[in-house]
């Protein structure tokens, strides 16, 4: 009986020692939170506990945090940028947690300070790794019944491969839609797009976009353009991107129009051209989960600028993550609703000046 007591009494002892060995978080109404504190993202503490898995502790909320890691840190202090710095952690004279960084070891870091804070072998959740290559798909069908019958089908695809200064661009889309039985619309589109950044807000490119457009006055259009861009802000701050791009160019733009019946027999018309090629780019990711872009090409004729043909195409997504419970499922599963409007300045008599199309779809990003 009395080994029993001794074992028990032995256990407790060293579930205590545990208890004040590991990290622990007060929060401002006095509970305390034990557990492995893994890093600090987005005024957030993160931190792994035995009773409920991993928590996010909102900074606001927490009075006092007690953390002694063994193994160095990176730490932050400006999200926006991607300077950070390799620490430990130590005490000061009233004994609370400070971050000594390895570089100037005279001049501790407040927590308080430390905007992120993770492993030295874990991936930076400010700036990932980029992906050399990234790819998204999504698929979109919507329709209606009643006193009119309509069925839409859209896809995209794109395959994007980024370097340090180059980003290279392949996408391919296709939209169709059918009313009372009939087809109404019928759109392909595939493109590439190549960018250089020699610096942070300047740039050169090369694009080139085809274009085959059943319900138009033109079979195939193809235009390639090239030109410089200019960046009036481009940053990133914890993961979300804010850009806005301005470019100007000239580009080469070949019609070929429909076969036209005439007394003289069936003909094909084919035009060649030179266009200023100006374009616009707009994105902005929200801290819930939802980003908006837009683009705009405007490619007016250098010999008539009154005849131009405008692209306006913008689209919301929203990460379905955001849904909370299901997030390890949809984590890279967005839903995504749009609109891209083609306007001709001077279309063939008969065609109508604009062409719009609206999709709903869902899209993954691996």
């Amino acid at each position: 009986m009395m080994g029993i007591m001794r074992w028990v009494c032995g256990f407790l002892a060293m579930s205590a020692a545990g208890s004040l060995l590991a990290d622990t978080i007060t929060t401002t109404s006095g509970d305390v939170i034990h557990g492995t504190i893994t890093g600090i993202h987005g005024g957030k503490v993160l931190i792994e506990t035995a009773f409920a898995g991993a928590l996010q502790i909102d900074r606001s909320l927490i009075a006092k945090m007690d953390y002694a890691p063994e193994s160095p840190l990176y730490a932050r202090t400006n999200p926006s940028s991607e300077a950070k710095t390799e620490a430990t952690v130590s005490r000061d004279e009233q004994g609370n947690p400070v971050l000594i960084p390895a570089g100037d070891k005279a001049h501790a870091l407040a927590l308080s300070d430390v905007s992120t804070l993770w492993g030295k072998d874990e991936t930076d959740p400010d700036f990932p790794p980029i992906k050399r290559w990234a790819f998204q798909a999504s698929l979109g069908l919507s329709g209606n019944s009643g006193s009119s019958t309509s069925l839409n089908l859209s896809a995209y695809i794109d395959a994007v491969r980024t370097g340090e200064n180059t980003t290279f661009k392949a996408y391919a889309s296709m939209n169709k839609t059918r009313s009372e039985g009939v087809r109404t619309a019928e759109r392909y589109i595939a493109g590439l797009d190549f960018e250089h950044r020699p610096a942070t807000y300047a740039s050169w490119y090369l694009r080139d976009e085809v274009q085959h457009n059943r319900f138009s006055d033109y079979k195939l259009r193809n235009v390639f353009g090239a030109g410089y861009g200019i960046y009036l802000w481009n940053t990133k701050t914890e993961g979300r991107v804010s850009l806005f791009r301005f470019r100007v160019g000239l580009a080469h733009t070949h019609t070929e129009h429909y076969p036209k019946t005439t007394r003289y027999g069936r003909s094909t018309q084919t035009d060649d051209d030179v266009a200023i090629d100006l374009g616009v780019l707009f994105h902005y990711d929200f801290a819930c989960g939802v980003s908006w872009n837009t683009e705009i090409t405007y490619t007016p004729l250098v010999d008539d600028l009154d005849d131009g043909t405008l692209i306006h195409e913008s689209k919301l997504s929203y990460l379905m993550k955001e849904f909370g419970v299901i997030n390890q499922h949809l984590s890279d599963i967005s839903l995504e609703a749009g609109m891209r409007n083609e306007y001709q300045t001077r279309p063939t008599p008969g065609n109508c000046h604009s062409d719009t199309s609206w999709y709903v779809r869902l899209k993954k990003t691996w």
